[in-house]
């Protein structure tokens, strides 16, 4: 059980600029780094949030604003969503409890928020690529700042990360790395660069041993060794030296200059490093170990389960009798993955892939079923793609599980190395919609760019019985490139017994209601459920509107089209949660206009689409976003009954 300890704010109340810290002590540092820790687990109570990575980054933070001078210095962040100190010293603490709520302050680093927010950060492995660019601009305007990027072990794997060290040990320009390195980013790291980060730390816990040994050789002198003894020792010594001397040769082979390991919360070694390499006028990368969920019993024990938490996560659990419990709500992931372990039974081919999603998505679970069948590649969504298509190439059954705004890193690879060769890889697409979190991560693009993909199937279910069988169908039947897309949500008809499996007609839409014919609504995905939702007040505003499951936008269902636009006096509209323009509404609209080419005097049905508009969309609760964009079932409704008048 973890008590909240309410520490007192009196050093936090006083910072209302990054400058007030350079008053104080370092003694008072570490005081304020336990008030900074408390506020953080209370305030994520209330609202929710990215926990554990905070806790983590306490120290390195207030080291940072207490050397360097924000905004003057440019400091670039690698997933914003460690930045939430920051957020606090630089001038944001009184809209805290605002974090990520509608209207409130962004999890993540915006411009548009702070000017001590230097570039928007939503994504990994982009903070290494900018600082590179504004070193250069810095240079070029012949100016006087230092480019500071903070990126954490997990976003060192990513590709992008090490093209611009390449870059930068090449062109050897003034940008400090500060490497925070925890081991984890959603899911614990994996692959060589993450192993070659944990050797470094090795001489970090055993930086002592050449010291003992050379102590060790001079109470031996004045005995009698024979030279065996002697040249064992000496080779023990030469390991040690090996291990100990050379922690960061990788980097300094690449040309850029390392200082480390330094323990990432020992707020005085902190500045102190950092008050070293200030001056300094080349690349360089400063090692800093931390500790994801610092402070706070329960995500230093779990720092995956409190990566991120929801409001009211519990501080002081209450045991509840075994019979009180209820069955937690599945969601479209789980429906995924436990879909994924039974077909991995019937197909001994099917592997699974994801980009450190593992945890996000669910796949951890088909991981402990078949581990020699998964493989998370840590966050190289590219390599990833490709990869999976060279799985399909020599004969296997590739699933990649990925983020919808995840997989926009990786279009090129989805283009050139699967849609060309026509390869049978399955994706996956998580969060498809909007999602909390905002800009960086709202998934409403992919309809758009995976539909313009020759060769690409591109659909989306109602509910979990459908994902089941798409994902069975998709599995057993087709040959070419697929996108499953869904929301993060409870999946409807979870609890819908199931046995076995039955096949999808992707190229055949299904009625969900029969109406009159004057309105038809073309739904989507999750827009079937809304459509429906929506029905009794469509009704109560006149329209009986026939309510369609579109689930598949690539192939469209050109016989239900031909047959509803062929009647004039007819209405139909789309509804999609992605975005309006290039997507399923647009699909609709082409084939509509290939049809009025083909038969320019026959009177067609009107059609209009309702989706995503042509913006960014904010942070915010996801029933709270839909509402906005006119997509709630409320919304829906008023949109229908105003168009039919309009357009009676």
């Amino acid at each position: 059980m973890q008590t909240l300890v309410q520490h007192p704010t009196s050093f936090l109340d006083a910072i209302v600029a990054p400058a007030e810290l350079k008053k104080l002590s370092i003694n008072e540092l570490r005081s304020l780094a336990e008030e900074i820790r408390s506020e953080i687990v209370r305030n994520l109570n209330k609202t929710g949030g990215h926990l554990a990575s905070n806790l983590g980054i306490v120290e390195i933070t207030l080291a940072l604003h207490y050397v360097f001078d924000s905004p003057k210095d440019q400091i670039l962040w690698d997933v914003g969503h460690q930045a939430y100190v920051h957020k606090m010293l630089t001038g944001r603490r009184d809209r805290f409890h605002t974090l990520r709520q509608f209207k409130g302050i962004s999890g993540f680093i915006h411009p548009q928020e702070s000017e001590h927010d230097a570039f928007i950060a939503g994504h990994s492995s982009t903070s290494v690529s900018l600082a590179v660019g504004m070193a250069l601009a810095r240079d070029h305007l012949e100016q006087d700042h230092k480019v500071i990027a903070l990126i954490g072990d997990g976003g060192l794997t990513g590709g992008m990360a090490l093209e611009a060290l390449n870059h930068l040990g090449d062109i050897q320009r003034d940008v400090l790395i500060l490497l925070n390195d925890n081991e984890m980013s959603i899911s614990e790291n994996v692959g060589g660069i993450s192993q070659y980060m944990k050797r470094i730390k090795e001489t970090y816990f055993y930086k002592d041993i050449k010291e003992k040994i050379t102590m060790l050789e001079g109470q031996l002198d004045g005995m009698s060794l024979t030279p065996a003894v002697w040249k064992l020792i000496e080779s023990v010594k030469q390991e040690a030296t090996e291990r100990i001397d050379t922690p960061g040769i990788v980097f300094e082979k690449l040309g850029i200059n390392y200082s480390g390991p330094i323990d990432g919360h020992d707020v005085g070694a902190v500045i102190e490093v950092f008050q070293k390499v200030k001056a300094e006028r080349v690349p360089l990368i400063a090692h800093l170990i931390t500790q994801k969920g610092k402070g706070f019993d329960p995500a230093e024990r779990d720092s995956i389960k409190y990566h991120g938490v929801k409001k009211a996560f519990s501080l002081e659990p209450r045991v509840e009798p075994a019979a009180d419990k209820k069955p937690k709500a599945k969601t479209y992931s789980d429906i995924f993955t436990d879909t994924l372990i039974e077909l991995a039974e019937l197909e001994p081919n099917l592997v699974a892939i994801t980009p450190a999603t593992a945890e996000g998505s669910g796949l951890v679970k088909f991981g402990k079923v078949y581990p020699e069948r998964f493989f998370d590649v840590a966050i190289c969504e590219q390599h990833g793609v490709t990869m999976a298509a060279g799985m399909a190439k020599a004969g296997l059954k590739p699933v990649v599980s990925i983020y919808s705004t995840f997989l926009q890193r990786a279009m090129d690879q989805v283009i050139h190395d699967v849609a060309i060769m026509n390869l049978p890889v399955v994706f996956g697409i998580d969060r498809g919609g909007l999602v909390e979190d905002g800009e960086t991560h709202q998934g409403v693009f992919d309809i758009a760019y995976l539909r313009s993909v020759p060769n690409f199937t591109v659909l989306a279910p109602k509910d979990a019985v459908e994902l089941r069988n798409m994902l069975y169908t998709v599995v057993k039947e087709l040959h070419g490139p697929v996108a499953i897309r869904f929301p993060r949500e409870e999946a409807v008809n979870a609890a819908t017994e199931q046995v076995g499996f039955a096949k999808v007609d992707f190229s055949s839409w299904e009625v969900e209601h029969k109406g009159d014919d004057e309105v038809v609504i073309l739904a989507y995905g999750a827009m079937v459920k809304s459509s429906l939702d929506a029905l009794d007040a469509m009704k109560a505003g006149g329209v009986n509107a026939t309510i369609i499951n579109a689930r598949s936008v690539k192939p469209l269902d050109e016989a239900t089209l031909t047959r509803y636009l062929n009647q004039p006096n007819t209405k139909i509209i789309t509804l999609e949660e992605g975005c309006s323009s290039g997507g399923f509404g647009a699909a609709v609209l082409e084939f509509r206009s290939r049809a009025v080419y083909s038969k320019p005097q026959v009177r067609l049905a009107e059609v209009v689409g309702l989706g995503v508009p042509d913006r960014f969309i904010e942070h915010g609760n996801r029933s709270i976003l839909m509402d906005e964009v006119g997509l709630s079932p409320a919304k829906i409704a008023s949109f229908v009954i105003d168009f039919v008048r309009v357009r009676g």
